[in-house]
């Protein structure tokens, strides 16, 4: 008599679902209801920005500017929170604290779903309208923004600002729109499940990059404490000044860790014309007073070679994510054993994985380098080519090692194990 299976019934397959209507929210037009959305979305995001630059106006030391000139600031505060370069006084500062992101990233999410009640799709195509009009509707209203908040001492690219704004928020919109109308035919089911089966693993290594990143940041704000604590008096000697200079510090925390992931991949930091920090080489000049600087180590020590354990750990981890066939040794033919070892399915996930995990490596990177100012600091930070190759060289080369090495050493044993069928077949 057979036993019962234990195994847990399959997931129902997700269709597309037509949105419950809700009676507070009035209906609208595809593009009405994405640009309704996006407006509103950059009305809460510039009202927050305000009350937040003229409190430290108010607050701290200030000079003689007027409302208008706060409110102008506040447009381009707003801008920078998306990762808009900022032009001040002729200086570029492009290396923004980009974890204050998340603001803009929560309030495009919640315009989003305003749009998507509003415009009440039912099919595909028109999901994709409504992210599609609601990315550029924000986009076009951060280019106004650039417009009109701009002046000679501080202003921003206008394309710049639209084009940066318009990729945030067609990122966040697609997001929403997966997972308000619950399918993963959008865009996962789609694709080859060759291709689908590498999309986690390699999500789960950049993280598993990121977080080994954090932890290595945390251990040197630790031990560089008082030297931070010592910038942060000197730059803010008043109590209030502190305060919004600590907050404007916490936003350059994710920068910090990809800095440190940098650091482990290889390829480390640049800071400046004039300072590479990296495992191979510690070379630190003239740096400003800024906190983030005070982090970065004075010299290089033998320990920091083991580092290189980190990405090697992460390469690991790819590999035990991603799904393999069961393969066992089959072929008594030297050049046919060697054409089994891995299947097109296998060398496809893992390609894909291996894809995904440097392609936001590199984004990761772009975020989290650019200029503070000109000569010295025109670009400060890793380069983003240079540690998403190095990124993907480890990692192909580890998954490579763990996955062929132990395969070919089994088809090696296992031909010589039956060479005696060989020489039979060769002998008839």
């Amino acid at each position: 008599m057979s036993r019962p299976s234990t195994r847990p019934p399959s997931r129902p397959s997700r269709e597309w679902t037509i949105p419950t209507a809700h009676e507070d929210i009035q209906s609208h037009p595809i593009p009405v209801a994405g640009f309704i959305g996006a407006f509103t979305a950059t009305v809460f995001g510039l009202l927050i920005t305000f009350l937040l630059v003229i409190s430290a106006w108010l607050i701290a030391a200030h000079g003689n500017e007027s409302v208008n000139q706060v409110a102008a600031g506040s447009g381009i505060a707003w801008l920078a929170l998306q990762l808009t370069p900022v032009s001040i006084g002729g200086h570029v500062l492009g290396l923004l604290p980009w974890g204050f992101v998340i603001l803009p990233i929560f309030l495009t999410w919640r315009g989003t779903n305003w749009s998507l009640k509003s415009a009440g799709p039912t099919v595909a195509k028109e999901f994709w309208q409504t992210s599609l009009y609601f990315s550029f509707s924000y986009g076009l209203l951060s280019a106004l923004i650039a417009t009109f908040a701009s002046s000679d001492s501080l202003h921003v690219n206008i394309i710049d600002a639209a084009l940066r704004s318009t990729i945030l928020a067609l990122c966040v919109s697609i997001a929403r729109v997966v997972t308000y109308a619950p399918s993963r035919s959008i865009l996962i089911d789609s694709f080859p499940p060759s291709i689908n089966s590498g999309f986690r693993p390699g999500l789960i290594t950049f993280l598993a990059m990121f977080i080994a990143g954090g932890l290595i940041c945390t251990l040197a704000l630790v031990t560089h404490f008082d030297e931070i604590s010592a910038v942060l008096k000197l730059m803010a000697p008043q109590s209030f000044d502190g305060f919004f200079l600590t907050l404007f510090s916490l936003g350059y925390l994710p920068t910090a860790f990809v800095w440190a992931m940098a650091f482990v991949l290889g390829p480390g930091v640049n800071v400046g014309a004039s300072s590479v920090i990296s495992m191979a080489e510690v070379h630190t000049g003239a740096l400003p007073a800024f906190p983030l600087f005070s982090m970065l180590p004075s010299s290089a020590h033998t320990w920091m070679k083991y580092l290189i354990l980190i990405p090697i750990c992460s390469g690991i981890i790819l590999y035990l994510l991603v799904p393999r066939d069961h393969w066992v040794p089959s072929e008594t033919n030297f050049v046919s054993a060697i054409r089994t070892l891995v299947s097109v399915r296998e060398f496809l996930t893992h390609i894909c994985a291996v894809l995904v995990a440097s392609i936001c490596v590199f984004f990761a990177c772009v975020a989290s380098s650019g200029a503070l100012g000109s000569q010295l600091l025109k670009f400060v930070g890793p380069s983003p080519l240079a540690v998403t190759s190095t990124t993907a060289v480890i990692l192909s080369v580890v998954v490579a090692i763990i996955l062929i090495f132990p395969r070919f050493v089994l088809a090696i044993f296992y031909i010589w194990k039956h060479r005696g069928e060989q020489q039979d077949e060769g002998a008839n």
